[in-house]
């Protein structure tokens, strides 16, 4: 063997004995915990109570989750406990959802542990949050017969559908950037537990890092609409107020033009279209007769021009500012943004709207 030729072999042999080893420090997957959901609870402001999901792929294993909750005064902390009661090293690299009690969230503790998990770099950014209405622990150890097992369930609850499209389904990353822009406040899904199904029931509305209140699935799809969503699923109104019109239009495409003038004196521009195909239509228009249809259109529009208003001044109400109104003047503003100043835009701003929607698909309809 030449001399060239030995020393590539020994080189060859020094690089496989050093995958071996790096390798051989690795625990195998079967030692593995894989958190997939984590749920957090109020306990007071030093502990919360820490519960975890972890998919067991083992074909002897008597249920498909490991479920395990530990009281804690810090996430790794809780982790190490975890570890030892499931006797596996735990992961967050493969988490996927993440539920906050409401308590959690009004505390303001929910801002900081979405936070810290943002900054950690075994959790991915496109994790997904949201709050429930009472005990993350409770909807975490439910039992889901119709559903394969409750990580899968969860998991694929959060993630955008047909049917839940409009939903404001809100990633950690989304939310730690919507903390920390100066022009709206931070959103996320508000889910609760009904007859042993999780229930999407709205938006759950922060502001300085504490929910604040709940806004309706209705008010969830305009405040996604005037964010910039161009699609949604299904959009519902009832056009007067003894409802006996009603309207159910899906595959709805939206455009929305907001801007904003004077900052003095701020004076709020709204320019929505809409273009959907009628599904449903309850009333007494004859859809064959086109003025009739253009009658509902601009019924259809005056409703949802309405229904922004209500929102707008609620968010006016509650000193909530969900949209980012005042991105035009921002772009105009000398210097940092002050402190407190959308929130005096907001209280003094004057709404202009304007609506326009498009009806398709409607002949077939009575």
């Amino acid at each position: 063997m030449t001399a060239s030729r030995f020393i590539m072999a020994i080189s060859i042999l020094l690089v496989l004995n050093g995958c071996t080893t790096k390798q051989g420090t690795q625990p195998s997957l079967e030692r593995l915990g894989m958190i997939s959901v984590a749920g957090f609870d109020y306990i007071d402001n030093d502990n919360m109570r820490l519960t975890v999901i972890m998919p067991q792929p083992a074909l002897e294993a008597e249920k498909h989750t490991q479920v395990i909750t530990v009281d804690t005064d810090m996430l790794h902390k809780g982790l190490v406990d975890i570890s030892s009661r499931a006797d596996k090293t735990v992961s967050l690299k493969q988490l996927r959802v993440v539920l906050f009690s409401e308590e959690f969230a009004r505390k303001g503790q929910m801002k900081e542990m979405v936070e810290y998990l943002f900054k950690d770099a075994d959790v991915r950014s496109s994790v997904f949050v949201g709050v429930v209405k009472e005990s993350a622990e409770e909807m975490l150890r439910m039992e889901y017969p119709d559903k394969q097992n409750t990580s899968s369930y969860i998991n694929n609850l959060f993630h955008p559908r047909q049917y839940t499209f409009f939903s404001p389904f809100t990633t950690i990353h989304e939310f730690v950037y919507d903390e920390t822009d100066p022009l709206r406040d931070t959103i996320a899904p508000y889910v609760e537990l009904k007859d042993d199904v999780i229930h999407i029931e709205g938006l759950a509305m922060f502001s300085n890092g504490k929910m604040e209140t709940i806004f309706t699935k209705q008010e969830a799809k305009i405040i996604q609409i005037l964010r910039g969503r161009e699609k949604l699923s299904v959009f519902a109104l009832t056009l007067d107020d003894e409802e006996k019109e009603k309207v159910a239009l899906e595959f709805v495409k939206s455009k929305a033009k907001v801007k904003t003038e004077n900052l003095e004196s701020p004076k709020v521009i709204m320019d929505l279209k809409f273009e959907g195909t009628l599904s449903e239509y309850e009333g007494d228009k004859d859809l064959a007769n086109k003025k009739h249809v253009e009658t509902l259109e601009k019924e259809v529009s005056k409703n949802i021009e309405n229904d922004i208003r209500s929102l707008l001044e609620k968010c006016q109400e509650l000193s909530i500012e969900p949209i980012g109104m005042f991105e035009t003047l921002r772009m105009r503003y000398k210097g940092d943004w002050p402190t407190g100043l959308t929130e005096e835009l907001l209280a003094k701003a004057q709404f202009e709207i304007t609506v326009e929607t498009k009806l398709t698909s409607v002949g077939a309809l009575k």
